[in-house]
């Protein structure tokens, strides 16, 4: 009997690339639209392997799959996995961490760019008032202080391409050794003092219980009345009510970003009627080259740990008893 591949919640709906890799193994893929752990749990129970976009696998969906050998997230993000449940029960969880650096670099810088020289509001004025002026105030770019929370591989990207525009770099991670900091001429320090001392801080960190809400009330106030943030990384690690009220009451300038806690943004959400607010619809992974490599990738994984190897990527190799 072939295995079975079930991708929970795809955005897509032409699956050849993630076929053309399930071939080689002689898996059979299933596609659904469930999302919450109790869909999956109803629906993939007889799965060898899952494809995860954004829906939720616990303890309570893992208990309901007894064949099931890998789950991969098609994405940098593995938030909704939980994998110390899956490390229990010897199920291999692995993500795709580098298929879009380029593009979220991009669009990061994209974003700093367009609310810094006020791009959006340049752009109304000229398309209502035929031609317009311009909206003050702007402020040079150039030798400002750029801070990165978060130096992985999408933070240093960023850091390398900032330095172009003659930005001070400075960054909080504590996991990232000191000899890369220095290789990438950006200057470590710790949260408080990042805050403190960055015009605009970009958020690239994962979203986990020790980096859910980084940005609150605590650290926003700490910020320049005049700083921005950026995020193109996870919603969770900023407290969305705590960023309405800083941009309301003036503790930070405004923010511009691809991500929200509550995903899609309901048309109500006091943050879209805010001035100095700049959004886009998590689209900082995408482009034409981005999304064939994810889905090529995805299923590539998920047919190596169908064998029995190990992919790269896998998130707790202790399931393979440290191979």
């Amino acid at each position: 009997m072939g295995f079975l591949v079930i991708h929970t919640d795809p955005l897509h709906t032409d699956f050849s690339h993630e076929l053309a890799e399930l071939s080689s193994a002689g898996a059979e893929l299933r596609v659904l639209h469930v999302k919450t752990e109790e869909e999956v749990a109803a629906a993939c129970q007889d799965a060898d392997a899952l494809l995860v976009t954004y829906a939720k696998v616990g303890r309570k969906a893992l208990a309901a799959m007894p064949r099931l050998k890998i789950m991969v997230r098609t994405g940098v993000g593995y938030d909704s996995l939980d994998v110390a449940a899956a490390t229990e029960r010897k199920v291999m969880v692995a993500n795709v961490p580098d298929y879009c650096i380029s593009d979220l670099a991009e669009h990061t810088l994209a974003l700093l760019l367009a609310w810094w020289r006020r791009i959006g509001e340049l752009d109304r004025q000229v398309r209502t008032e035929g031609w317009g002026r311009p909206v003050k105030p702007v402020y040079r770019l150039e030798g400002k202080t750029l801070g990165i929370l978060g130096l992985g591989r999408m933070g240093q990207a960023v850091a390398v391409r900032a330095k172009g525009f003659g930005l001070r770099l400075i960054a909080f991670d504590p996991y990232i050794p000191d000899p890369l900091f220095t290789s990438l001429g950006v200057e470590r320090m710790d949260l408080d003092g990042l805050v403190k001392a960055s015009d605009i801080v970009t958020i690239h960190s994962l979203l986990s219980k020790e980096t859910r809400h980084t940005l609150c009330e605590r650290t926003l106030r700490l910020m320049k009345p005049a700083a921005v943030v950026v995020n193109t990384a996870r919603g969770g690690l900023i407290n969305t009510d705590d960023l309405v009220r800083a941009i309301r009451e003036g503790w930070i300038a405004g923010a511009a970003l691809d991500v929200v806690e509550e995903e899609p943004l309901p048309m109500d959400h006091p943050i879209r009627s805010l001035p100095r607010v700049l959004l886009t619809p998590h689209a900082a992974w995408y482009s034409e080259e981005a999304e064939p490599e994810l889905r090529r990738r995805a299923a590539q994984i998920v047919v190596r740990g169908l064998r029995g190897e190990r992919p790269a990527s896998l998130l707790n190799p202790e399931v393979l008893g440290g191979k």
